[in-house]
């Protein structure tokens, strides 16, 4: 068993930034299509279960294959699969059937908000200061104005509050994902964290009385590209699980980037999603408070920063 919080080396300090681009390219792309199947009838349930059951799959055989099970890490892969990855990705997808990519991607990247407060309160060298409290006050700032401002007209207080719901959830389990990460390994977490998210998704499709196939049945590319998204899935939480292994989570933040980005741009060329005065300046707040974030946690905290 790894050696808890152990520090990273430098290989892995410049290490980390692959995987912390590649999983905001995953991510970011992975939000648009999402939003490409909850708009052609593909309900938000079986957008997040199939794909996660698909990830799991490979996650399996490659762990099968290489021999990566470790019976101390299924109690943690069962945790994060439900508060990092069903949960979250469940709320995300749930708030595309009723948003904008655009608006919805910007509420999405307010996770490393969240995870900046909760990790003030876990590890030593992620104290809270007075760049991430500015950071923090920004963020906020942005979602009224999204909210308030017209960034979206289906943007209603309850799909807003659902979207945050799931930040806020990411946000606190990616506080979890680098403990356990650090402890376990990439490798033993991910097969049975990402079955047991597509397990659970299914699961709360029954009592929420969702179908589990849109009306008139599957279209043809509907298949196909959840299969690819399973790929990706695993791709995707497998690269931003070895981003926490090896790195903080002020680097890991950074993936909040990418999502905004895809987001607005590709819901404009793709969805001809509206370009608003509120979506520009609450995106702009929101990609700001990140970037505060972010640079808050690449250092120990001085005196003056409080």
């Amino acid at each position: 068993m790894k050696a808890a919080l152990a520090e990273p080396s430098t290989d892995d300090a410049r290490g980390v930034w692959v995987f912390v681009a590649f999983t905001g390219l995953v991510f970011g792309s992975g939000g648009l299509l999402a939003k490409g199947l909850v708009d052609d009838g593909v309900d938000a349930f079986t957008v997040t279960s199939l794909p996660f059951l698909a990830g799991g799959a490979i996650g399996l055989v490659v762990a099968w294959l290489r021999r990566e099970f470790r019976r101390e890490a299924m109690l943690p892969a069962v945790v994060l699969g439900i508060s990092a990855s069903a949960g979250p990705a469940l709320l995300f997808n749930l708030g595309f059937e009723r948003m904008s990519a655009g608006v919805v991607t910007l509420l999405i990247s307010l996770g490393p908000v969240f995870t900046a407060l909760g990790a003030h309160f876990v590890f030593p060298d992620e104290r809270f200061n007075r760049t991430k409290a500015l950071g923090l006050g920004l963020a906020l700032a942005g979602v009224a104005v999204l909210g308030l401002g017209g960034a979206d007209a289906d943007a209603t207080g309850e799909a807003i509050a659902i979207v945050l719901a799931g930040s806020l959830l990411a946000g606190g389990a990616a506080v979890i994902a680098r403990r356990y990460a650090t402890r376990h390994g990439a490798p033993a977490l991910i097969a049975p964290q990402l079955a047991v998210a597509g397990v659970a998704a299914f699961a709360l499709s029954i009592p929420a009385g969702r179908d589990f196939a849109p009306e008139g049945g599957f279209a043809g590319w509907h298949l196909p590209a959840m299969a690819l998204f399973g790929v990706t899935t695993y791709l995707g939480f497998f690269s931003m699980m070895k981003a926490n292994e090896i790195g903080t989570t002020g680097q890991v933040s950074v993936i909040g980037y990418c999502v905004p980005l895809f987001g607005v741009v590709g819901g404009v060329a793709v969805f001809g999603d509206a370009v608003t005065a509120a979506l520009i300046a609450g995106g702009l707040l929101i990609v700001v408070s990140v970037t505060l974030i972010g640079m808050g946690s690449s250092t120990r905290p001085t005196p003056s920063d409080g």
